[in-house]
């Protein structure tokens, strides 16, 4: 289960039930999994907040990445009115 590259360590949880990683996470996330064994797994990592989960579904990646590519090769125009009348055409 182990190499002898992975380090073990016993920290002593406190009375306040805090337990210190080390300053190395200092500022991280981390995810805690209890498994039903009451085995208690600590992952570092960067996760995403729910109200932003969107954003990295297939389908919206590929509609951000074209709108951003559409943006780079089309010039941007100050007319509102030639928009407008470029949108009113299309409809």
């Amino acid at each position: 289960m182990y190499t002898q590259d992975d380090v073990l360590s016993i920290k002593q949880v406190g009375v306040n039930g805090q337990i210190s990683l080390g300053k190395e996470y200092a500022g991280k996330q981390v995810q805690i999994s209890k498994l039903d064994d009451g085995t208690i797994v600590i992952k570092p990592g960067k996760f995403i907040p729910d109200n932003e989960r969107w954003i990295h579904a297939i389908e919206n990646k590929r509609k951000i990445d074209d709108a951003i590519e559409w943006a780079e090769k089309n010039i941007r125009s100050n007319n509102f009115d030639e928009i407008a009348k470029k949108i009113e055409k299309n409809d």
